[in-house]
This record gives C-alpha cells, structure tokens and sequence, in this order.
C-alpha cells in the first residue's frame, strides 16, 4: 500500500457510508484539502479531508510511513495541532509499516488525548466504527 492508496481507501470508506465530495459542508459531505492557520503564524496547513457528519465535524489526518526513521518524534506536531483545532474531532488515520508496527503510531497519538482532547488516532479499517454510530443516532 502506498500513501495514495491510503488515501483511496479513505474516500472510499467515505463513500460507502453515504457522504459525498462537496464544498457546501451540509451533513453527509466531505472537502478535501482544507487550509487552515498553523501553530506557525506564516503558514497554513492542510487536513487531508473535513467531513460533515449529522451531528458534528471531523478533521481527518493522514500519517503514513513506510520506512524506519523519526516517524513517532514527528507526530509530536500532530498532538499540538489536534489541540488546537476548530473542529469537533480530529481523527488520524495512519498507515504504513513503520507506523502500524505494534501499533506504535496509534497508541502514541491515543496517549496524548489529555492534552488533546478531540485526537483519535486509528486505522482506515476503523473509521466505521468511528464515524458509523452519528449516522445511526440521526437515522433513528
């Protein structure tokens, strides 16, 4: 799997629970791309994805990683951006062999949600479970 493919698969998780690419942030929608202001105030940022579910709004991250190297000292940036964002929640979806070893990456990230709050890190086979219940709440 590649980066690309991450984030293929994202879309398609995204897709097949009902939401639709669209920039008018209703329910049931998602943006790709989104600026927002970073902790450096000359810089913007980017979440991969904002999705509109009934009930709230989540910043989607992307953290992949292949190779061995500083892939968990550069999450340290992800915790300090997860709290601080305007969002309702903000997922991380890692993937990788560096990251996903012994859930290195997701276990790293959760440890943090004292100082960030709306951070979930998890995998893309996990964003169902994530996401699934705000739909089932507004279906009912």
């Amino acid at each position: 799997m590649s980066r690309k493919d991450l984030l293929n698969d994202i879309t398609s998780t995204f897709q097949g629970l009902g939401f639709s690419e669209n920039t008018n942030e209703k329910p049931m929608t998602y943006q790709r791309n989104v600026k927002y202001p970073s902790i450096f105030s000359d810089k913007r940022d980017y979440a991969h994805f904002v999705v509109h579910t009934p009930i709230r709004t989540i910043q989607v991250v992307v953290k992949y990683q292949e190779s061995a190297g500083t892939a968990i000292e550069k999450l340290g940036y992800t915790v300090m951006d997860a709290a601080r964002s305007a969002y309702d929640d903000y997922l991380v979806v890692c993937g990788g062999c560096e990251l996903l070893k012994h859930d290195r990456a997701i276990e790293f990230l959760n440890s943090y949600r004292s100082s960030a709050p709306k951070l979930t890190a998890i995998t893309v086979k996990d964003i169902v479970a994530f996401i699934g219940p705000d739909l089932g709440r507004y279906a009912a």
